[in-house]
């Protein structure tokens, strides 16, 4: 054996910026509790009412949207703030991630400040679209520390958590707050720490979708998941939200089905996911009986479901809606420019003259966009849908359980949709909050797959 065999190799170094590198030896993950207090800050700023903070406890939500509130602002600004510190702090990467995030909610950013100029409320629109703006900015500084493939569960199941035994806990001493107190399906409802019962009900879906994805994709023990999953729908069941029920539980069918298909079978998923979403378009816009004669279409689903297309005959909210919508079907009348509270200057004061009560929202998300923003809202909105089907699919090919977890989260939210107005509207903010999250989340998780490649390693400095 000669000296050439015998000499020891080289040690390799590794390069400079390794592409594989964990994240919890990333530069970018120290200080990842920053962005974990912005999402929980944005969730809690959009789910339990200011009034429980200031010691004014109001039990008719209406009263805090007839004026401006000094913490409501301070809370939304600081937001804002220490998020764009983040943003340009981590500059580079999230330029990169902007450029990859769902185009149609970037589009949804551009048409909402611009309907401005045409709104029927300039002022109200530009409120709204700087709550949309703290929110975004909330949901892309979310992604930009700390991230690791489960973050986006791993930051909001806690603290939905929380709100949830908070709520049990604030039902049983402050009953008075907690639970409705009205006729119909609002007697004995429950909306714990949340301003009503639909949002208590969303807020424990989500925690319920959480919870069981938590539990089939082993992050969580089952002894550990299962308290969760029954603390959530026990939350649901006290909400009396039929809307949020509903959804959940098809929620659920679908990802288990998405999670439990046998290996030979994961090749049709595409065409399945794929064939769900476009009935539950074809129904929303059957519904809103957009294309004359679709009706027709769905009357097997109708006559088994038992329900009628207005759900909970809300036919006279959407005819009023529809009528309102004829006067600028192309760009409607403003974002957030029509429920502004039942005041005379507000152009849904209409509804005390004619229903002799105020709805604050169209129940319907689509065609609450159409109402705000025309049918290119509603473009808007079908290409985000479109591309959020997308990018979930393309994530099920790198993460299964992950893709899993957005498609489920997408099918809860569009049929939500179908009864309650939640798609990109500020009147419901915190499902736009959660949406916002996961649209971010959703574009990082394939935007690092793309920068653990070598050639990209030096977008993370």
């Amino acid at each position: 054996m000669n000296r050439n065999q015998t000499r020891r190799a080289p040690r390799a170094h590794p390069p400079r910026n390794p592409p594989l590198e964990s994240h919890r030896r990333m530069p970018y993950a120290r200080g990842s509790w920053s962005t974990t207090i912005i999402a929980w800050v944005l969730i809690v700023y959009l789910v339990v009412p200011l009034g429980y903070f200031s010691g004014d406890m109001i039990n008719n939500g209406l009263k805090e949207m007839a004026g401006p509130n000094t913490l409501f602002r301070a809370v939304k600004l600081g937001l804002l703030a220490v998020s764009t510190l983040i943003i340009l702090w981590r500059a580079r990467l999230a330029w990169f991630e902007f450029r990859s995030v769902n185009p149609f909610y970037i589009a949804f950013l551009v048409l909402a400040p611009l309907s401005a100029l045409w709104s029927v409320d300039p002022t109200a629109t530009i409120n709204r679209c700087m709550s949309v703006v703290a929110i975004t900015s909330a949901g892309l500084a979310f992604t930009l520390i700390g991230w690791n493939r489960t973050r986006f569960q791993d930051v909001l199941r806690p603290l939905l958590t929380a709100l949830l035994v908070g709520s049990l806990i604030f039902g049983m001493f402050y009953p008075q707050y907690a639970i409705e107190i009205g006729e119909g399906t609002l007697k004995n409802s429950w909306r714990g720490l949340a301003s009503q019962k639909n949002q208590f009900g969303m807020l424990s879906s989500f925690g319920f979708l959480l919870w069981l994805h938590a539990w089939l994709s082993s992050e969580k023990k089952w002894w550990t998941a299962f308290p969760g999953v029954v603390l959530s729908f026990v939350c649901l069941v006290l909400s009396r939200s039929s809307t949020s029920l509903y959804a959940t539980i098809l929620a659920m069918f679908f990802m288990l089905l998405l999670m439990a298909t046998p290996s030979n079978l994961r090749r049709y998923m595409p065409y399945i996911v794929s064939s769900f979403a476009t009935l539950v378009v074809v129904y929303a816009l059957a519904v809103l009986n957009i294309i004359p004669g679709t009706h027709t279409l769905l009357e097997p689903f109708i006559a088994l479901s038992g329900k009628d297309f207005t759900f909970s005959n809300r036919a006279i909210i959407w005819d009023i809606i529809k009528e309102h919508i004829q006067h600028a079907p192309l760009l409607g009348s403003g974002y957030g420019a029509y429920w502004t509270g039942p005041v005379p200057t507000s152009a849904s004061y209409v509804f005390l003259g004619r229903m002799y009560f105020y709805p604050t929202e169209s129940h319907n998300g689509y065609l609450e966009i159409v109402n705000d923003l025309g049918f290119a809202g509603l473009i808007c909105l079908m290409g985000y849908l479109a591309f959020w089907v997308s990018q979930s699919l393309q994530l099920m090919k790198l993460q299964r359980s992950q893709g899993a977890l957005f498609l489920a989260l997408f099918f809860q939210q569009a049929i939500t949709n179908l009864s309650e107005s939640t798609w990109l509207a500020i009147n419901s903010a915190f499902a736009i909050g959660v949406a916002t999250l996961a649209t971010f989340s959703l574009s990082r998780s394939l935007l690092e797959q793309r920068l653990r490649q070598p050639g990209a390693a030096g977008v993370r400095r």
